[in-house]
C-alpha cells in the first residue's frame, strides 16, 4: 500500500521563525521603511510654515509695544526694541521668506501673497506691492467674494495712492473683512493700520503675543542654558568620582525572555510590518470619515489610527513570550514613584542642547530639506482646542507609553545582555529614529533616543523614560500651539 510522502514540519524554532523573520525584514526594508525614508525629503518641510508663523507672531507682539500707526518712517529711526520686535528687520524678513515660500512652490498661492502685500503696505513700499496685487487676478468664489472685492480694490487703491473706495470698505463689517484676511491677528493689525485705523476690532492690544513670544523664544533657549550647566555638574561629578570612591552602579535594565531571532521577529514582524498593516487598515476604514469630518474628527482618528498600530507589537510580544514559557510584566521595571519626575526632568534637560544643536546642524547642511512630519502641520494650523486634546493625548500619552515599551523596555535590555548595554543603548536609538520615517530628523532623534536609553540606563526604571518622552513632545505640542494660536 502507497503511502503519500508527508512534508516535514517546520519547527518553531528554526524553520518557521527563520521564515517569518526573513519575510519581515524584507518588507520593511522594501515597503514601510526603504520607500517612507527615500522619499521623505520629497514630503513638504513644516520648517519654513514654522519660521513664518515665528515672524508673524514678533510682528505681532511688537504691536503691543508701538500701539498706532505701523508704517514705519523710511530712514527706520525707531526706537531699538520696536526694531527688534516689530521693526523693519522684522518686517522685512517676514516679506522675504514670504516670497521665498512663493517660489518654492509650484502653484501661485493667493493666501501668501495677499500676506506679502499687506506687510510691503504697512512698510510703506507700495511699488513692491502693485505687482502682487497685480498678479493675483480674480477673487476665488468661495466665501463672500464680496469682500474679497472690496479688500483688494482697496489695497490696490493704497497701493496707487487712491483712496475712492474707502466708503466701500467702510460698508464692510469687522467679520466679513476679518474672513477676507489671511487668518491670522498680525494681517488684521496690518489692515487696520494700511487701509481703516477707526473700526473697532482695530484698538486690539495683542498684549497676550507678548507673553506667547517670550514662551517660544525663551523657555528654550533657558532649558538649553540650564542643561548645558547640568553637563558641567556631570562632568565634575564624573572627575569626582575617579579621585574618590567609585559611585555604585545603577541596578542594570531587566531583559525580556527573548532570543535574539524572537527580538528581532517581535520588532520588524509585530511592529513594523503588522503594526503598519493594522495602521493602513484602520486609516482606510475611517478615510471616508475623515475626509468630512472636522478637526476634531481628524485628531480622534489620528488617535484610533495610532492605537491600531500598537496592538499587533504587543500582541507578538505577548506571544513570543508565552512560546518560550513565560509570563507577566515584571521585567518592564516600571518603577513609577516621584522620584521619576526630576530625573525624567533631568534627562530632558540634558538631551536639549543636543536635540537643539543637531536640529540647527542639519536645517544648515540641508536648508531645503522636506520631510517633517505631517502631524506637526495639522496641530500648527488647529484652532480647535477638542481637536489639540486628542492630538496632545496621541502625542503625550500614546506614544511615550508604546514606543518606550519598544525600544527602552524591550530592545534595549536584549541587545544590551548579547553585546553590552553601550552597543544596546546605540542600536535602540537607531531603531528609534528610523522607525519615525524622516531622513532629516534622523540625527536629532537619535540624540534623543541616547539621552532616553542613557535615562533607562542610569534609573533603572521605565516610568522616567515614559515621562521624558512626554515631555518632550508635550515640549513641541505646545510650541506649535503657541505659534498656531
Amino acid at each position: 500500500m502507497n503511502q503519500t510522502p508527508r512534508l516535514p514540519r517546520l519547527k518553531w524554532t528554526g524553520d518557521l521563525q527563520n521564515l517569518l523573520l526573513g519575510l519581515s525584514l524584507a518588507l520593511t526594508l522594501l515597503v514601510f521603511w526603504g520607500p517612507p525614508l527615500l522619499s521623505s525629503l520629497e514630503r513638504p518641510s513644516v520648517q519654513g510654515v514654522l519660521e513664518q508663523r515665528q515672524l508673524e507672531l514678533q510682528a505681532l507682539a511688537g504691536r503691543a509695544v508701538i500701539k498706532g500707526n505701523l508704517i514705519l518712517p523710511p530712514n527706520r529711526n525707531a526706537p531699538l526694541l520696536s526694531r527688534q520686535l516689530f521693526g523693519a528687520d522684522t518686517l522685512q524678513e517676514l516679506a522675504d521668506l514670504l516670497q521665498q515660500r512663493q517660489d518654492n512652490t509650484t502653484t501661485a498661492d493667493r493666501d501668501l501673497r495677499l500676506r506679502q502685500v499687506l506687510v510691503l503696505l504697512a512698510m510703506d513700499q507700495p511699488e513692491q506691492a502693485l505687482p502682487l496685487l497685480e498678479s493675483l487676478g480674480s477673487v476665488p468664489g468661495e466665501g463672500d467674494p464680496s469682500a474679497a472685492v472690496i479688500l483688494q480694490q482697496a489695497l490696490m487703491e493704497r497701493a496707487t495712492g487712491d483712496q475712492s473706495t474707502v466708503a466701500a470698505l467702510e460698508d464692510l463689517d469687522d467679520e466679513a473683512l476679518g474672513d477676507a484676511l489671511p487668518p491670522h491677528p498680525l494681517y488684521q493689525s496690518l489692515a487696520c493700520a494700511v487701509l481703516d485705523p477707526d473700526r473697532p476690532f482695530c484698538g486690539a492690544s495683542h498684549a497676550g503675543a507678548l507673553v506667547r513670544l517670550a514662551l517660544v523664544g525663551l523657555a528654550g533657549p533657558l532649558a538649553a542654558g540650564v542643561g548645558i550647566l547640568l553637563w558641567l555638574v556631570q562632568l565634575g561629578r564624573f572627575l569626582w568620582s575617579r579621585e574618590r570612591s567609585p559611585r555604585p552602579p545603577s541596578p542594570a535594565p531587566a531583559s525580556p525572555p527573548l532570543s535574539l531571532p524572537a527580538l528581532l521577529l517581535f520588532f520588524f514582524g509585530g511592529v513594523v510590518v503588522l503594526g503598519n498593516g493594522a495602521g493602513a487598515l484602520a486609516l482606510l476604514a475611517l478615510r471616508h470619515w475623515v475626509q468630512i469630518s472636522s478637526g476634531t474628527g481628524q485628531a480622534m482618528a489620528t488617535m484610533v489610527v495610532y492605537g491600531a498600530q500598537t496592538l499587533p507589537g504587543l500582541a507578538v510580544l505577548r506571544w513570543l513570550r508565552r512560546g518560550e514559557g513565560q509570563s507577566g510584566w515584571r521585567w518592564l521595571q516600571w518603577g513609577l514613584g516621584w522620584r521619576s519626575f526630576p530625573l525624567a526632568l533631568g534627562g530632558l534637560l540634558l538631551s536639549l542642547p543636543l536635540v537643539l544643536l543637531a536640529s540647527w546642524g542639519m536645517s544648515q547642511l540641508f536648508p531645503d530639506a522636506g520631510g517633517s512630519n505631517p502631524l506637526l502641520e495639522l496641530v500648527l494650523n488647529s484652532r480647535d482646542w477638542t481637536a489639540l486634546v486628542f492630538f496632545a493625548l496621541t502625542a503625550c500619552l500614546l506614544a511615550p507609553l508604546y514606543e518606550e515599551l519598544v525600544f527602552r523596555a524591550t530592545i534595549l535590555p536584549a541587545l544590551g545582555r548579547s553585546y553590552g548595554a553601550g552597543v544596546g543603548v546605540l542600536l535602540s536609538s537607531l531603531l528609534f529614529a528610523a522607525a519615525h520615517l524622516s531622513l532629516v530628523e534622523f540625527v536629532p532623534l537619535l540624540i534623543l533616543g541616547l539621552g532616553l536609553g542613557w535615562l533607562r540606563l542610569s534609573s533603572g526604571r521605565l516610568s522616567a523614560c515614559v515621562l521624558m518622552h512626554a515631555a518632550w513632545n508635550g515640549y513641541t505640542l505646545a510650541n506649535l500651539v503657541l505659534l498656531g494660536l
